[in-house]
């Protein structure tokens, strides 16, 4: 790859690497900028205690009463997401169908000891950790004449109907697990539960508020110093290669074309030698045989 090629590369890479900067800024600032704030005073004072927006964070022990089981995984967990698509043929044409998209969440809130605040996590959100799966399966013969159901992971089931053959069921999941502390970020809702903000997603993680802040300033910085050296190195090789000279491989071309001709010249030389060397053979005429002339006998 060319010198200008290569730097191209290396801008486009600190390119990318400014963005994942900026990404981690963002979720930085938002809880930096979140007033952070007891699980208890958060419940009692609601909006007084949160910012201008209505944001407010707060963390603590997960207070869940009845956790959900996951329909594909079995796991106990605070939240899950389940999409189920399935895909067929008609004639030469693929075609898609969502079947079902399902978000629910368990009531649950934290608590750090000056009273638990509740936490409205239905409508999903950014969530540390978060556990996904996902299964496909395809109807068979029997299993469409017979309209039986298909079976995923912990005893998840799906209707395929009559006469659905070949048709293929993919079923994903997402899930909060049910872990044993969170920390919370979002708005202060109507019953000063914390919520997922209209304009961003509800930020549930188990890392605390001090860690996730670190991680996310760490990752940000290193991102920007790796972002700026590629720029830099990526520039720097484009400079060189717009002042090096015009590429010489059609000079060389040239001569590499013209360099067997004298191996041409001594092959033809040889030849010509070699006939030069060979002796001609000089036709010698033939000439009639000279008959001597016969003298007559004289009789007695």
């Amino acid at each position: 790859m060319a010198l200008g090629g290569i730097g191209a590369l290396l801008v486009a890479l600190g390119i990318l690497g400014l963005v994942y900067y900026f990404f981690m800024r963002m979720r930085a600032g938002r809880v930096s900028d979140a007033p952070f704030v007891k699980t208890g005073e958060a419940a009692a004072k609601g909006m007084a205690a949160a910012n201008a927006k209505g944001a407010i964070s707060t963390e603590g022990n997960v207070a869940c009463p009845q956790p959900l089981t996951a329909p594909l995984s079995g796991k106990m967990c605070l939240f899950y997401e389940l999409k189920v698509t399935a895909t067929w043929k008609a004639g030469d044409t693929e075609k898609t169908r969502e079947l079902q998209h399902e978000k629910r969440a368990a009531q649950f809130g934290v608590d750090d000891g000056s009273g638990p605040v509740w936490v409205d996590a239905h409508e999903g959100g950014d969530f540390e950790p978060s556990e996904e799966r996902s299964e496909t399966k395809t109807t068979g013969l029997i299993g469409s004449l017979t309209g039986q159901d298909l079976v995923f992971g912990n005893n998840f089931r799906i209707a395929t109907g009559l006469l659905s053959i070949g048709t293929k069921y993919f079923v994903e999941e997402k899930i909060l697990p049910a872990v044993p502390k969170l920390y919370v970020c979002g708005k202060v809702g109507p019953s000063n539960e914390i919520a997922a903000p209209s304009w961003r997603q509800l930020l549930l993680t188990s890392k605390s508020r001090a860690d996730y802040l670190g991680h996310a300033m760490a990752h940000a910085k290193i991102a920007l110093i790796v972002a700026l050296a590629l720029n830099s190195v990526g520039a720097v090789l484009g400079l060189v290669s717009a002042l090096l000279p015009a590429d010489a491989k059609p000079v060389a071309s040239a001569t590499a074309s013209a360099a067997p001709a004298p191996v041409s010249t001594q092959a033809a030389a040889t030849d010509t030698a070699a006939v030069t060397a060979t002796p001609v053979k000089t036709a010698v005429p033939v000439t009639a045989p000279v008959k001597a002339p016969v003298k007559p006998v004289k009789k007695k």
